[in-house]
């Protein structure tokens, strides 16, 4: 099952359309408890952008879509640091290394998203935990991107 497959099943209490063609700049959209996704958008870019409605979903409010002021900018920036977590994830980034992924394309190729989506996850989480983090026993180093076991001695 792919990623974007997962998003999906894990939010079915949202109704996802990607079939139908947004008007300008607009890659996704979220109203109401809908989500449009642009039908010509490749695989990756839908994965990226369902998991960034999904997070408007959760932290959005009202109309944000001028972002000439700095609150919905704000929400937007959160929107995808949030979305980011939903895909990029620290379990997934130790797993990744458990079964021997070590550069950023085979990274970007696992969890289904751009290079520079996982450049700009690693970003947000070096700017949330600092240059490393522990999860479920074991020692994330984000710069450069490291897993290590944590052992007790």
């Amino acid at each position: 099952m792919s990623n974007y497959e997962r998003l999906m099943i894990h939010h079915e209490n949202i109704a996802i359309k990607d079939t139908f063609e947004l008007p300008g700049k607009f890659k996704g959209f979220y109203t109401d408890g809908v989500i449009l996704i642009d039908k010509y958008l490749s695989y990756t870019e839908k994965n990226e952008v369902l998991a960034e409605e999904l997070a408007h979903s959760k932290i959005t409010y009202g109309h944000i879509i001028d972002e000439r002021e700095i609150f919905n900018r704000k929400l937007e920036l959160k929107a995808q640091r949030l979305g980011a977590e939903m895909i990029v994830t620290l379990k997934g980034i130790v797993e990744a290394f458990k079964i021997g992924i070590y550069n950023l394309f085979e990274l970007a190729e696992y969890f289904e998203v751009s290079e520079s989506y996982v450049l700009d996850a690693l970003q947000h989480y070096k700017m949330k935990f600092g240059l490393s983090t522990c999860h479920n026993g074991y020692l994330i180093r984000f710069e450069p991107l490291q897993v290590f076991e944590y052992k007790n001695i």
